[in-house]
């Protein structure tokens, strides 16, 4: 009965996606949300809230919303995104759905498998936020940021790299707060 729920839950609000007026003026990394110019704080993108339906153990928010940085937090890190990175081939996808451990997709399904196997790592899940940016030619991506005591790093699938946030040279549009289901601009 729950799956049930869920799967006709999923496809309202993907009915309602298609048929979204320009209120979803914002086309980031291949999906579009509704961004409150009066508040500083939206609900989560669509597709943030169909992943967490389908995934509601990926999307329980920690007590810890920052991780204390150590050697072993940096090979973690390192380690994740590299073998993500590896393991995923790029793919533009015709319809933005968010997913885990694909053989292909997008920026969003890198970010969501690193977020995924960081948190089974034992990274605290509040100190991992989806944040959607504007590369230096505009275009439109997401990353995942992994928020440390000494600072916040970003895992990105055009980097072979991690590195801190000030140093992407991105325009940061929407990042999620240590609730996914909780975005700021």
């Amino acid at each position: 009965m729950i799956k049930k729920t869920v799967m006709i839950l999923a496809a309202v609000l993907a009915v309602g996606a298609t048929t979204a007026s320009q209120s979803y003026a914002s086309q980031i990394g291949g999906f579009a949300r509704q961004l409150d110019a009066k508040a500083s704080r939206a609900n989560a993108p669509l597709q943030m809230q169909l992943f967490c339906l389908q995934n509601p153990q990926d999307c329980k928010p920690s007590k810890a919303k920052v991780v204390s940085y150590s050697p072993k937090i940096e090979k973690t890190i390192r380690s994740i995104n590299a073998a993500v990175n590896r393991e995923i081939k790029p793919r533009r996808e015709k319809r933005d759905i968010w997913s885990v451990n694909v053989k292909q997709g997008d920026c969003d399904d890198y970010v969501m498998t690193k977020r995924q196997r960081l948190i089974r790592a034992g990274i605290p899940a509040s100190a991992l936020r989806v944040a959607v940016v504007r590369t230096r030619m505009g275009e439109g991506h997401a990353v995942l940021i992994v928020k440390t005591t000494a600072g916040d790093f970003v895992l990105d699938n055009l980097r072979r790299n991690v590195v801190k946030r000030h140093s992407t040279g991105y325009q940061y549009v929407s990042v999620s707060s240590g609730n996914p289901l909780k975005w700021t601009r």
